[in-house]
């Protein structure tokens, strides 16, 4: 079209605008699991608590408190069950390393603040607990030592003797059904609100091959958690575990490489060339691959030629 066909007013100012590439649409990111702000942790976790703080940001854990009362099974002192104070019964076993301290040192007709190690049952994905400890504050915390020698008479003797304060569940704000989990998303349900969690156990011998398991967690975030590390504030409700907090930690899976894989090819609509390396003695110039180079040329195809036709003469 000449400029001719235009008002002189409106005259292109730049012809070449016609030709030029348009703008790349700028699409949406996919939402990253660091980009949701986390949810507020239920407490802080310091050393003057029966669970600690993680030692590490990809310490996998899955670590509980269950308040209540351990009866043992007729069979096996080791092996029975805790009836928590909400009147749950909770399968347990006791570790062996304690078993001297629950068996001659415990009143078990008391409720005791166990710590406790999660499985979830295959059968129906209910809880049971591994005791490995009971945290009770006045057998860590020794009486204060005065400063005065012994038999040294005191100022007076109607003071008070000093006693320290013994720290409880309730003063350091841990609910008595509280439980940590930390470990690698693997299945994760908007609908049934299920998600489950990859634990790894660290082997105890250097030949033992490291295990997994799995826990069963209820709740329903708005983030995509599988394939990544989570930090998990989860309360005991019944048999099962709900979450309470959950903050990102890190991505653990790689994203899946695209169907076919590899790099792109050459060509439209080929299979990749090889490429010889300069390392290989090569200038970087394309090569055949070797299956073409192997292949031997098919034999040349003898075609007869048609018989001659008789035609008639022309009259």
């Amino acid at each position: 079209m000449s400029s001719a066909q235009f008002p002189p007013d409106r005259l292109p100012s730049h012809p070449e605008a016609a030709t030029r590439p348009a703008k790349p649409i700028k699409r949406p990111k996919k939402p990253d699991p660091a980009d949701y702000p986390p949810l507020p942790p239920m407490l802080q976790l310091t050393g003057n608590t029966p669970i600690p703080p993680a030692s590490e940001p990809l310490q996998y854990r899955a670590i509980g408190l269950i308040l209540g009362k351990y009866v043992p099974s007729t069979e096996e002192f080791n092996q029975g069950m805790v009836l928590a104070d909400d009147g749950t019964q909770i399968d347990a076993v006791i570790l062996g390393r304690i078993m001297s301290l629950i068996k001659n040192h415990l009143d078990l007709e008391k409720s005791h603040l166990w710590v406790v190690y999660p499985r979830i049952r295959k059968e129906d994905n209910k809880i049971h607990a591994q005791i490995m400890g009971m945290w009770n504050p006045q057998l860590l915390i020794k009486p204060l030592v005065s400063d005065r020698e012994e038999g040294e008479p005191s100022e007076s003797s109607d003071d008070p003797a000093e006693v320290p304060t013994m720290p409880t569940i309730e003063t350091l704000g841990i609910p008595d059904s509280y439980f940590s989990i930390r470990g690698e998303v693997i299945y994760q349900s908007r609908e049934t609100k299920e998600i489950f969690v990859k634990i790894r156990q660290a082997p105890k011998k250097k030949t033992e091959e490291e295990r997994y398991f799995k826990i069963r967690l209820i709740g329903d975030l708005a983030q995509k958690l599988v394939g990544n590390f989570w930090d998990f504030d989860v309360v005991r409700v019944g048999d099962n575990l709900e979450i309470r907090s959950a903050q990102f930690v890190a991505t653990i899976r790689a994203k899946m490489p695209r169907k076919g894989g590899g790099r792109p090819s050459n060509d439209v609509g080929g299979s990749p060339r090889p490429v010889k390396k300069a390392w290989e003695g090569g200038d970087g110039a394309e090569v055949a691959p070797r299956s073409e180079v192997n292949r031997p040329k098919p034999a040349p195809i003898v075609r007869s030629l048609p018989p001659k036709l008789d035609l008639p003469e022309p009259s």
